[in-house]
């Protein structure tokens, strides 16, 4: 029993001791450091300096690469009228160009609303304004095509002559009110207009022929030319019936 207890007694003196060496070194780590340091605070104008140095401002804009627009302007100044590129020659050849620009468009919607579709179709001995047009356009009167045949036949242009003999036929229809001439139809929708199924059919063959000869390059000498001419007598005499 004496042993036991001189055990525990021993036990609980080296506990102690231990503890005692333990916060002896807690107190050493939080001792106060040198007296030597000293907290310091940036300037007031610190920030400021920084805010107008242009080496930190990462907002700024970018220079892009020159586009197609101005390359062109460049290329304009610098090469053909041996300019020095600057601000102020940019903007007076913006204008320029966007004028330029402006009246060729404008040039090019007049001249397509003129002469329609049959302006790009056009080929020698046709005029462009007029009764002079070699396409029928709703306004010749009388006459006209009688004319321009009987010069294309002395000419001996059989092509044009085929022409003429098909313009004649539209405006022979259009007269007698089988067909409604408008500028955006095609030879296609009068064959649907025409009622009459044989005279659908005729005129269908007379278009063909029309195609072939002003648009195929169908060659057509005086003997073909006699035959075609026949079949456009044949077809506008039952129409003016």
């Amino acid at each position: 029993m004496r042993r036991l207890i001189k055990y525990i007694i021993l036990f609980a003196l080296l506990f102690c001791q231990g503890t005692i060496l333990v916060e002896g070194k807690t107190t050493g780590i939080l001792l106060p450091r040198d007296s030597s340091y000293v907290m310091r605070s940036p300037d007031a104008d610190f920030l400021e300096k920084y805010r107008k140095d242009a080496h930190f401002d990462y907002e700024r804009n970018m220079t892009t690469a020159p586009g197609l627009w101005d390359w062109i302007k460049r290329w304009i100044l610098e090469r053909l009228l041996r300019v020095k590129w600057s601000d102020k020659s940019s903007q007076v050849m913006d204008g320029v160009l966007y004028a330029f620009v402006i009246f060729f468009v404008l040039g090019l919607v007049f001249l397509i609303v003129k002469h329609r579709k049959s302006f790009v179709f056009r080929k020698r001995g046709e005029g462009l304004f007029g009764e002079d047009a070699v396409e029928y356009n709703g306004e010749q009167e009388g006459d006209v095509f009688s004319r321009m045949l009987q010069k294309a036949e002395q000419e001996k242009d059989y092509t044009l002559a085929v022409r003429v003999s098909y313009s004649g036929l539209l405006q022979a229809l259009d007269k007698k009110q089988l067909i409604r001439w408008e500028a955006s139809k095609t030879n296609r929708d009068y064959v649907y207009e025409i009622r009459n199924p044989e005279w659908s059919r005729a005129f269908e063959d007379l278009s063909r022929i029309f195609d072939y000869v002003s648009y195929g390059d169908f060659p057509v000498d005086e003997a073909v030319y006699r035959n075609i001419k026949q079949c456009f007598a044949d077809f506008r005499k039952e129409v003016e019936k």
